[in-house]
């Protein structure tokens, strides 16, 4: 099955969410005349990363703005729009959340991250909780897993996704340009390894006065190849994915059905003294 994604790389204009609303409409416009199946933005897109300002900044789910914009990009371009994060209010916490909305401008379901950036004073987890589910697309027979930025460390996540016949990961990201290298590697290593495509989508743009996002959204193939990619300017990517390649390389190369997930569970562990 062939599958039309159009990735939005914006550069957040922090404290001012009209602004960036604006902004992305203006991004997707040259899009207008195209047949889309998903269209995917960035983490916190609509506020950026400052994570200070997450609980003033949190919205709730019947009452979103970002959302109400999602919901109409989704009309507007009869795509599903896997809506990178926002921040949720829920109860007396907030989560790190990504909401996805139908063709027909529905809000079908939501992924909350599950794991929380804390490296050199960010404090993510200060202000956030942590998701606990796992979330599977099913679009016209092709399964899409989701996750966000950080989650791509822990591997676990995508190895759970492929047990459940995921073909297309997608991790939706506020990355900083101090670690391109993690980057790319990463989730080139997360296709390679589950047989899956790989779909990153990152903001650009500045964080804080001395640091930036990268920006260099990708698409990458079950080989782990980076089939295209963007460069850190704030732009869009329109790229058709071939779902059959997963099909195919796994027949061919049964990697996924010669692991010993199972077995793991029953090993024994010795520790030898030397």
């Amino acid at each position: 099955m062939k599958l039309k994604v159009l990735l939005v790389q914006n550069s957040t204009i922090i404290g001012n969410k009209k602004a960036t609303f604006e902004n992305i409409h203006s991004l997707l416009l040259p899009y207008s005349d195209e047949k889309i199946d998903f269209i995917i933005l960035p983490e916190v897109w609509s506020i950026g990363w400052y994570c200070s300002n997450f609980p003033k900044e949190a919205e709730t789910l019947d009452n979103s703005e970002s959302i109400a914009q999602l919901k109409d990009i989704a009309l507007g371009y009869n795509a599903n729009v896997i809506g990178g994060s926002i921040i949720l209010k829920r109860g007396n916490t907030c989560t790190n959340t990504c909401p996805v909305i139908s063709a027909k401008g529905h809000l079908v379901t939501t992924y909350d991250k599950m794991h929380l950036f804390s490296h050199k004073g960010s404090e993510e987890n200060k202000y956030i909780t942590t998701g606990n589910e796992l979330k599977i697309l099913n679009y016209k027979g092709t399964k899409i897993g989701l996750s966000i930025c950080y989650d791509i460390r822990f591997p676990e996540i995508y190895r759970e996704y492929s047990k459940h016949g995921v073909e297309i990961f997608v991790n939706m990201a506020a990355w900083s340009n101090k670690k391109p290298e993690h980057w790319e590697i990463m989730h080139r290593a997360r296709a390679i390894e589950n047989q899956c495509h790989m779909i990153t989508v990152d903001q650009t743009g500045k964080i804080t006065d001395k640091e930036y996002n990268l920006g260099n959204s990708m698409i990458i193939n079950p080989w782990g190849d980076i089939e295209a990619s963007l460069h850190a300017e704030e732009s869009c990517l329109l790229y058709e994915i071939n779902t059959d390649k997963v099909k195919e390389l796994r027949e061919n190369f049964p990697l996924i059905s010669d692991r010993r997930d199972t077995g793991f569970k029953t090993f024994n562990y010795k520790e030898i003294n030397l």
